[in-house]
């Protein structure tokens, strides 16, 4: 019997290698994973918990909000169980991807579990004012509506400031383009407390390592320092930065603050150390920067000028060395011009 032609043979090896590569790459039934939707509905927040049997679904999954819509991009495919669509709250799947259109949506928060591996998404709607979760707000901080109005305080020197890292430990936050939240906050906040004290400043962190520490305990915590900025940094889910002071809101036509009484008279100089870092960041780097209020307690509860940073996705930003230096230079050089403006 004689040979088969050379090119017959190479053909009969490439189909052979691009076998075995579909056998092993191709994912089976058991490396899929199952993805269970859960949720529960209140006035002012939708708590959607995404339960998987394979933590790989909750620990790799990115999340990206836009407006009203919620994508959650999973690393494998997956077998979803839900309940029925209930009003003002819908999911679709396509793909690999979940999306979740929610009505009202104002922002979200993450929090990623383990035991199972679960997904919990916390969605505040713009109808009202968010609760705080349970034990996040301190005790012994009532909130009350001002009788003042706000009184700056332009002029004071900044020599003390904490700076909070967001999320830490099993708290990873937003995940996306291989950076986790926790790690970029703290990795950024550790390098502005080098900076400030390089300029003479005390500076200090709410947690200066990977651990978890609950809202309460950094409040606590920044307010024993007597600061005169509370420096709060997160990642977002989008291309921009965004500030954030506290929130106010209209009250039978009259204004009123969503915030602790003593709160009230540093919101002036919240707002200016906003505008000041925002500009220099834009200076900086060439990026979109919004201000925007936030009814969070890490701002309301802070009985010092208080902001919260929001960085861009690690999809649209590159966290380079050189980048997270400039980024960084802008934050400090921002605090270091309100004082002397």
């Amino acid at each position: 019997m004689g040979q088969l032609p050379e090119q017959v043979v190479m053909i009969l090896r490439i189909s052979a290698i691009l076998l075995v590569l579909l056998l092993f790459t191709h994912p089976s039934a058991a490396e899929q994973g199952d993805v269970t939707i859960r949720y529960s509905i209140q006035d002012e927040m939708v708590r959607i918990v995404l339960e998987s049997d394979k933590n790989i679904m909750v620990q790799k999954a990115k999340v990206h909000s836009s407006y009203t819509l919620v994508r959650v991009e999973f690393p494998r495919d997956f077998k979803l169980s839900a309940p029925p669509s209930p009003e003002g709250f819908e999911y679709t799947r396509r793909g690999r991807d979940l999306f979740l259109n929610i009505k009202g949506l104002k922002w979200i928060k993450l929090l990623r579990l383990k035991s199972p591996p679960r997904l919990v998404i916390d969605a505040y709607l713009k109808s009202g004012t968010a609760k705080e979760p349970e034990g996040e707000k301190p005790k012994g901080l009532p909130s009350a509506p001002p009788e003042e109005k706000p009184v700056s305080t332009a002029g004071v020197t900044v020599s003390t400031v904490v700076i909070d890292p967001g999320h830490g430990g099993y708290d990873l936050g937003i995940y996306s383009g291989g950076v986790s939240e926790k790690s970029l906050a703290l990795k950024i906040s550790r390098s502005i407390r080098y900076k400030l004290r390089k300029k003479g400043k005390k500076a200090y962190l709410t947690r200066g390592d990977d651990r978890y520490r609950s809202l309460m305990k950094r409040i606590l915590y920044a307010r024993r320092k007597s600061p005169d900025l509370v420096l709060s940094i997160h990642m977002t889910s989008s291309n921009q930065v965004t500030v954030y002071t506290s929130a106010k809101r209209q009250v039978r036509g009259e204004e009123r603050y969503l915030m602790r009484y003593s709160q009230v008279r540093h919101l002036d100089d919240s707002r200016l150390i906003a505008r000041s870092i925002g500009s220099s960041i834009m200076q900086e780097l060439n990026i979109g920067v919004f201000f925007r209020e936030l009814d969070v307690p890490m701002l309301s509860y802070a009985d010092s000028a208080a902001i919260l940073i929001e960085l861009p996705d690690a999809e649209f930003f590159d966290y380079s060395r050189k980048n997270i230096g400039l980024l960084v230079d802008s934050i400090v050089e921002g605090i270091l011009a309100y004082e002397k403006r």
